[in-house]
């Protein structure tokens, strides 16, 4: 039986904002501010339109479709909400390299506050003012390269995959972390302890072992950034893959 498919629905940008009533105080910007609120405690998953209803005062989920159409069109305004924390500057006059990294690093900041938006950002198509004023912003820095666009595009899929990537890895991680009581990486290693001992005594795994043994806690005092560590490697490959200026 062939699966059915069906395309986005309208942006919500394309839906304006009705008019107030007189019996209600409702708007969209109500209807956000919970939504974030929401799935910035609990994650994407706990994000739903009852729940939604609920904080905002609203006597149904129903309610709420008249100023946002669908839960596809709040999707929409988180969406664009994250991008519109990210800081642009008015203008860059610095190196590709060094504007692009900072870039990223902000978009981090502003991710690391909304690591549900990993989970969302590709359910609906990012294409809210605020995300195109991002893109552009980016491209900007990368067209005078002389790349490409399909060198922009694997640059900025890249750099995206990281981020995002770390999200759904650090949300998935912070559920686990909820559900079990594993709070710190002391109380999680004791734990992980009674399943590795069987495992490290076959000594069938010798690479594994002598990794396990050497290996440290992290410490949060560590000034090391793993995203920003990880994010320069994949900008000193690019840069080399591409024969770009450093």
């Amino acid at each position: 039986m062939k699966e059915e498919t069906t395309a986005p629905g309208p942006l919500i940008w394309s839906l304006p904002e009705p008019p107030g009533r007189p019996t209600t105080t409702l708007s969209r910007a109500d209807i956000l501010r919970a939504a974030l609120t929401i799935a910035d405690a609990e994650g994407a998953a706990a994000l739903t339109m009852r729940r939604v209803a609920t904080a905002v005062g609203a006597s149904t989920p129903m309610s709420l479709y008249r100023y946002v159409g669908s839960k596809d069109g709040l999707v929409d305004l988180m969406i664009d909400a994250v991008y519109g924390e990210i800081p642009l500057p008015a203008a860059s006059s610095a190196p590709w390299r060094t504007a692009l990294e900072q870039l990223s690093l902000d978009t981090w900041t502003v991710i690391g506050r909304h690591l549900w938006f990993g989970h969302l950002v590709h359910t609906r198509p990012p294409l809210g003012p605020n995300a195109l004023r991002y893109f552009d912003f980016r491209f900007a820095l990368l067209e005078p390269l002389g790349i490409t666009a399909d060198d922009m595009t694997r640059i900025t899929t890249a750099i995206d995959g990281h981020l995002i990537g770390t999200a759904l890895q650090l949300a998935e991680e912070q559920r686990m972390r909820a559900r079990t009581g594993l709070l710190t990486e002391q109380q999680l290693a004791e734990a992980a302890a009674p399943l590795l001992q069987p495992i490290l005594a076959a000594d069938r795994h010798p690479a594994f072992t002598r990794w396990l043994a050497s290996r440290t806690l992290p410490d949060p005092t560590d000034p090391t950034d793993p995203v920003a560590w990880t994010l320069t490697c994949l900008l000193d490959g690019i840069t080399t893959r591409l024969n770009l200026p450093a």
